[in-house]
């Protein structure tokens, strides 16, 4: 687990746990799938947005054979690399059947995920696309779950083919910062850390000798001012790079070109509910005081600068987990 993940975690007294009862996914014995032997099929799925979230309508064919994509909208925003952080809205179906294994639709918010960690199929589906572009992918078990024996609690065979509707929403670079022509607000040397990296450059930082170390609750300081729209309250979903340094420099931790691009969602009662009304493409430091976690454990203070790089809003009343 990140370094920052886990001080974050202590200083709320929560555990990180995975999506339970909301997803979206069938057993196997509920898939009213087609056989994936025989000879491959022309077509491709259609998309059904009759219903309350859209789903793909499958022809009466075996699969195409290959990973096939097809480009329903395309979009203006960035290509997509390889080593992208993609947000996207999605559904996912196995190859023939009428109910989804997941649907981001179904929960009601877009997914982020870097491209290097997730199957072969989407990252050399969407390699080279665009943002803001809609698309159906078909993935072949090769390329999908197939090297991983399948997917049982998805209902995804080892053999199954996979098709996928997708809204690329945005996508940030993994060594993506925040905007370059950000207005300066902060004399650098007035700053209790030291700082390598320009304006729109990944950076690091060390917490100078002597700083005082904070108390009482996070101070936040905006070190450069972008020009985007002022980041949203509980419930909105902000994406960005960081590194941190505990107070004493014994630990450290960067994101920029290792982890890409990370999501938060605002209303945890994390520091980054701080962030709110900063606007997109701006600087930020925060100082965050130690604090005591579960079984008078001490998260040790630290401090962190934060580049955003976007954001999408929630609802002000949605429930919000800790990252």
């Amino acid at each position: 687990m990140r370094v920052l993940a886990s001080v974050i975690a202590l200083a709320l007294a929560f555990s990180v746990t995975a999506c339970g009862s909301d997803d979206p996914k069938q057993p196997a014995s509920s898939q009213e799938t087609t056989s994936a032997s025989g000879t491959p099929g022309t077509q491709m799925p259609t998309l059904d947005s009759s219903g309350d979230n859209p789903i793909l309508a499958f022809p009466d064919s075996n699969a195409p054979e290959g990973l096939q994509v097809e480009v329903l909208e395309k979009g203006e925003g960035r290509e997509i690399a390889a080593t992208d952080t993609v947000v996207a809205n999605y559904v996912g179906q196995v190859w023939g059947s009428s109910r989804p294994f997941d649907s981001s639709f179904n929960r009601g918010a877009p997914t982020a995920f870097s491209l290097s960690m997730v199957i072969k199929g989407w990252t050399q589906g969407l390699t080279g696309q665009t943002a803001g572009s809609k698309l159906i992918v078909s993935v072949p078990s090769d390329l999908g779950y197939g090297p991983n024996g399948g997917n049982e609690s998805a209902g995804i065979g080892e053999s199954d083919t996979i098709a996928f509707y997708i809204e690329l929403i945005d996508a940030y670079g993994v060594d993506q910062a925040g905007d370059a022509n950000a207005t300066m607000q902060a004399d650098l040397a007035d700053l209790p850390i030291e700082i390598k990296g320009a304006l729109g450059e990944p950076v690091t930082v060390t917490v100078k000798d002597g700083a005082k170390e904070p108390t009482g609750e996070p101070v936040v300081t905006v070190i450069a001012r972008g020009s985007g729209a002022p980041v949203g309250g509980k419930g909105t979903t902000i994406y960005d790079q960081y590194a941190m340094s505990f107070w004493d420099n014994s630990t450290s931790e960067n994101t920029y070109g290792s982890y890409g691009p990370q999501s938060q969602t605002l209303g945890a009662g994390s520091f980054f509910d701080s962030l709110t009304g900063i606007p997109v493409g701006s600087r930020v430091l925060v100082e965050v005081p130690a604090s005591e976690g579960g079984e008078g454990v001490t998260a040790p203070a630290y401090a962190v600068v934060i580049d955003i790089l976007g954001q999408i809003e929630g609802s002000p009343n949605a429930t919000v987990k800790p990252n």
